[in-house]
Formats: structure tokens, C-alpha cells, sequence
């Protein structure tokens, strides 16, 4: 059928008309994926460099991760925690890395005031009244791997002393120690000066010169049983110093320590030899009168030749519970040159201490008593830890043709532990002094008192 030609015409125009618009559609289009295009390829283009960058990246770590002994990417991230620094409060924080290292400082202040009366007829410029700073350590301590150890520590009251200045080597039950440390004598020389019962140690411990001294010494502890052997030279601290003075000691300790049906028990010998190779020759047996606030000593033997010393000590403790008793006893024999006699000087003590309030028992650890822990101090709403112990102690330093006098102390003391490293202590001890070279009007027998207070602090 055919169309009038008017619609033949109108069609025709419509077509002819809308062709521009067409044309300009089928343009923009053709833009359109011209710009996608480019933009795909800027995109694998993009790609194509990050997995270069990514390539060169892993390189590395295969060739690591290939090499003989390495551990792969899953170990090594799993043993990266155990690197980290971790920090342990222990009266100050203790630094580890988790491979053996460690390091913590440490240090202690005790200040002290006493009065110790003067007897009449002796005029002691340092009797009296007075006040003093005991110590005051600072020092650090960890371990270096391997069974390593160190410890260096000064006391800074009244200029600069050293005193435990070692590194140890530790390997099962054997301990090897070098550097400045004490020697192997008595159960209270061997107790911390922070855990002593009474201000100062007994007096025999004073008198014939227990201290840390330069040397090599070797411990073995295995269950109930410790033995401790070393030589040493003198204390470079003494007087005249090392340059001048050539003494050396052998030292040895032996203890046994068995727990018997709740009871801790202690006991202990132990053996001192030194011989004297200074430029005098010559030895000094004296002691102060419980207190260090006064330089005054009522028995004193003064300067006496002599070539070497010989010492042999015995020692029982035991702990049970809030109560804990002790006794030593110590020899000291002079060796004096030619056809001198030999004598043989004696000192030690017995005492029982009980804690009454606030704390179960005195600790005990490798051959020396140990802290009072409060069951409730002050920081746990509690009241703190409180003991109270006696003590009775002998010095005799007369003996053959030697007189040094004899010196009977009895002695009190109240120990207060409020918190974990904070301590005060006080004492009263009465002194009776016979047969002594220091006269008091012409006396050789007299007495004296002591009062003693203590504030420290340790961390």
C-alpha cells in the first residue's frame, strides 16, 4: 500500500532535521570511552609499579627466610614479645628483657641518734648525746645471662666507701664470687644490716674485724646443705690501703639448715686464717659500746705484734613461728712472733626475739636471718609488724699477757615494720666493763648505758 505522498514529505523532514543531534550524541560517546580508556591503562600502569615495589620488598625477607637456621616469619614474629623491656616492682623497679638481663637499683639510709653515758672519771669527748647517718648505700645489681651476676654498691655516709662490688658466676648449685664481699664468719655478720635485732651486731664481730675484703670465693648449696670457701686480701679501705699491706686470709663456712616439724634450724662452723704482711705487723682487737654515734671503745687492746691470726666460730638459730632464738660463740687466736705467747681471745652472744603483733616469722635464707613481712602494714589499713628481742653479749679480749679488758652487755630492743622496706628500731643496752686498760677514776670495772633509735628506709 502506498503512502500519500504529504506523509512521504513529513517523515523526510523529521529524519533530515534530527540528524545533527545524532551525530553530536555518537561524539560524546566516543569521548567517553576514549577518557575510560585512558584512565584503565593510568590504573595498570599504577598497578604494574606497586608490584615491582612489593617484589623488591619480599626479596629481603625470602632470602632470609632461606638462609640456613633462620626462623620463618611466623617464629620470628612470635619471639618479638619476648624482646619487650618488662618492668617488676621490687622496693624499686626491676628492669628485663625476657633473655636473661636484668638490672635494679638499690640502696638503703638508716639514721641513727643514741646516748651513751659516760662514767665517772672518763672524759670521752664523743660519749653523750649524738646523731649520725648509719649508711647510705646506692647501687645497682641484675644479671647479664649466662650465669652471670654483678653488684656495684658504695655508702656515701661519711665520704665513700665501697662495699659489695662483685660479679658471680652461677652454674647449678655452685656460685662463684669475685670482687669485694664479705667473709665466711657468724650468723649475725652474715644477716643484712637491715635485718640485725639490735642496732649494731654482737660485739665479738667488731672487735676482731669482720668485713668485706677483696677475693675469690666459691658457695655450694644444695637442699639443706651450704658450704662457702675463699681466699681474700685485706680491705683496701683499712688504713695504709692495699699498696702497703700484703695480709691475706683463707675463709670457709659449712652449714647445715634442716626444717624439722615447723621448726627452721640452724647450724653452722666456720674457719679464719690470715697471715699479717703489712709494714707493722700488728693487730688491734676493740669495739664500740653497741653504738657507732661514738669513736669511744672501753675495751681495747691497742697495738700488739703479731705475725698471723687463727679463728674458729660455731652457730645455732632456730625459727619457729613468731619466735626465733640464736647463740654464737668465736675464738681468735694471735700468733706473735719468737718465744710470745699465744693468746686466744673469746666473744658471743645468745638471744630469743618474738614477734607479737602483726607478722608471722622472721625469715631465713642461706645461712642468715632474713625480713619481718606485716601481715597488714600501714598501707593495708593494718598497723604493722612488731618484735621485741633479747640479747646477752660477752666480749673477753684479756689472755696472756694481752689486756683488752671484758665487756658483759645485756640488751633490748622494740622493732617496728609498718610497711615492706620502711623499719624503726630502738634499744637499751646496759654495759658492765671489768678488768679493762680504760679507767674510769682509777676503776677497772664500771658501767655504762646505751639508748639507740633507728629510722631506715631500703629498696
Amino acid at each position: 500500500m502506498r503512502r500519500p505522498l504529504p506523509s512521504a514529505l513529513l517523515a523526510a523532514t523529521l529524519l533530515t532535521s534530527s540528524m545533527p543531534a545524532i551525530a553530536q550524541e555518537s561524539t560524546d560517546v566516543a569521548e567517553m570511552r576514549a577518557e575510560i580508556a585512558r584512565l584503565r591503562a593510568q590504573l595498570q600502569a599504577l598497578e604494574a609499579r606497586l608490584g615491582k615495589v612489593e617484589t623488591s620488598a619480599a626479596a629481603p625477607t625470602s632470602a632470609r627466610a632461606s638462609a640456613p637456621g633462620a626462623a620463618p616469619p611466623a617464629q620470628v614474629a612470635a619471639a618479638a614479645p619476648a624482646a619487650e623491656t618488662s618492668i617488676v616492682w621490687k622496693g624499686a623497679p626491676q628492669f628485663s628483657n625476657g633473655k636473661g638481663l636484668t638490672f635494679k637499683p638499690r640502696g638503703r639510709l638508716q639514721l641513727d641518734t643514741d646516748v651513751v653515758t659516760r662514767p665517772d672519771g672518763i672524759n670521752g669527748q664523743t660519749l653523750g648525746r649524738a646523731a649520725d647517718v648509719r649508711r647510705a648505700f646506692l647501687g645497682v645489681e641484675g644479671t647479664l645471662g649466662g650465669g652471670l651476676g654483678y653488684r656495684l654498691e658504695a655508702d656515701f655516709a661519711n665520704g665513700v666507701t665501697f662495699t659489695d662490688t662483685w660479679l658471680t658466676y652461677t652454674t647449678g648449685p655452685l656460685t662463684i664470687t669475685l670482687g669485694n664481699h664479705k667473709t665466711f664468719a657468724s650468723l649475725d655478720e652474715q644477716t643484712s644490716d637491715l635485718e640485725t635485732s639490735l642496732l649494731e651486731r654482737a660485739a665479738f664481730t667488731q672487735a676482731f674485724g669482720f668485713e668485706r675484703r677483696l677475693g675469690l670465693s666459691a658457695t655450694y648449696a644444695r637442699g639443706d646443705i651450704m658450704a662457702s670457701v675463699g681466699a681474700f686480701s685485706d680491705d683496701p679501705e683499712t688504713q695504709g690501703g692495699a699498696l702497703t699491706d700484703d695480709s691475706y686470709s683463707f675463709d670457709g663456712r659449712a652449714i647445715y639448715m634442716p626444717r624439722v616439724a615447723g621448726t627452721q634450724l640452724h647450724f653452722a662452723g666456720s674457719l679464719h686464717y690470715r697471715a699479717l704482711q703489712d709494714l707493722t705487723n700488728t693487730v688491734r682487737y676493740r669495739a664500740r659500746p653497741g653504738a657507732r654515734t661514738t669513736e669511744f671503745r672501753f675495751v681495747d687492746t691497742g697495738m700488739f705484734s703479731a705475725v698471723s691470726e687463727t679463728g674458729y666460730g660455731i652457730e645455732f638459730a632456730a625459727i619457729r613461728g613468731p619466735f626465733h632464738v640464736a647463740a654464737e660463740g668465736f675464738w681468735q687466736q694471735v700468733d706473735r712472733p719468737g718465744n710470745l705467747p699465744t693468746p686466744t681471745f673469746f666473744g658471743g652472744y645468745g638471744e630469743i626475739g618474738y614477734i607479737f603483733a602483726g607478722g608471722k616469722t622472721r625469715s631465713y635464707s642461706r645461712g642468715a636471718f632474713g625480713s619481718i613481712k606485716p601481715t597488714r602494714g600501714l598501707d593495708n589499713g593494718g598497723s604493722g609488724a612488731w618484735q621485741i628481742n633479747v640479747r646477752y653479749d660477752w666480749l673477753d679480749l684479756n689472755d696472756k699477757g694481752v689486756v683488752g679488758g671484758k665487756q658483759r652487755t645485756l640488751g633490748t630492743s622494740l622493732v617496728w615494720v609498718p610497711i615492706e622496706h620502711v623499719k624503726f628500731l630502738a634499744d637499751y643496752l646496759h654495759l658492765n666493763m671489768y678488768d679493762t686498760p680504760i679507767l674510769a677514776g682509777g676503776r677497772s670495772d664500771y658501767d655504762a648505758d646505751v639508748v639507740g633509735l633507728r629510722a631506715q628506709y631500703d629498696f
